[in-house]
This record gives C-alpha cells, structure tokens and sequence, in this order.
C-alpha cells in the first residue's frame, strides 16, 4: 500500500482519510511568523515578536514543527501518539495549532502523550522553548 507522497505505510498502518484512493484537501491556517521565530500567546491566538518591542511575559522559540496524522494500527501495535523520525526535545512544550488558528500551550510533552485525544482537532504540533527578555549592558572600551 503507497501513500500518495510517495512514502510506504509502516506494516499494519492504514492511513485514517484514505477512502476511495481520493483524500481531502488539509487546510493550513497561516501562522504569523517572526523573522527569530519568536511568538506569544494571547487570547489563544499567536502572535509575532519583534526584535524592537519588550514584552515581560513569557515567549516562545519555535524549535520543531510536528503535522498531525490519523492512522489505524494493528490492536497489538501500541497506541497513543507516535514520534516520525527524532522526538522532541524534553527542554521543549508542545504548541498545539488547531484548525481554526487556535493554538494551545501544553505543560510537557508527557501531558499530549496520556492524553493524545487532544491531538484530534490539531492540525499542527509545534516544540517550543519558553524564553524571555533581558537586557544586557556591554562595557564600552
């Protein structure tokens, strides 16, 4: 069985939307990005940061970029969430993007893992790092 991008389904793997060999479009919302890649949250929206505007609330460094797939597995496979490739890293939070634009700041990774239902109206995971701004004053010579 052969996904349309080419790449092989896992052994036991369906994917979730493949019906009549034709699958929905997946609407992306357009995220505001900064040029560092910096944003914060407010009204459970994102929004950029600029390198000229000083904010004390927390921000956050977008480190990895996860899309969200449906698939059936064998019973015996284990379930849950399941990582492509590298996991993130345990420094970073998830960022869940739904559909809408919506986004939502998890505390850890192990909170989206016994609770993976909420990956179910997200269409992105986003790893971010929590920073904040600080200024810093060099010594002239």
């Amino acid at each position: 069985m052969r996904r349309k991008d080419g790449a092989k389904a896992k052994d036991g793997q369906l994917s979730f939307l493949e019906k009549d060999q034709k699958e929905e479009p997946v609407v992306e919302t357009e995220q505001p990005t900064s040029e560092n890649g910096v944003f914060i949250v407010e009204n459970g929206r994102m929004e950029p940061v600029s390198a000229d505007c000083f904010i004390t609330s927390t921000m956050y460094r977008t480190v990895d970029s996860f899309s969200v797939d449906c698939r059936l597995v064998k019973p015996e496979e284990p379930g849950g969430m399941v990582f492509e490739g590298k996991k993130p890293s345990k420094k970073t939070v998830p960022v869940l993007i739904g559909r809408e634009g919506e986004c939502v700041i998890l505390n850890s990774w192990e909170e989206l893992e016994t609770e993976p239902s909420r990956l179910s109206n997200a269409i992105e995971v986003l790893g971010a790092m929590p920073v904040k701004q600080v200024f810093v004053l060099k010594r002239k010579p």
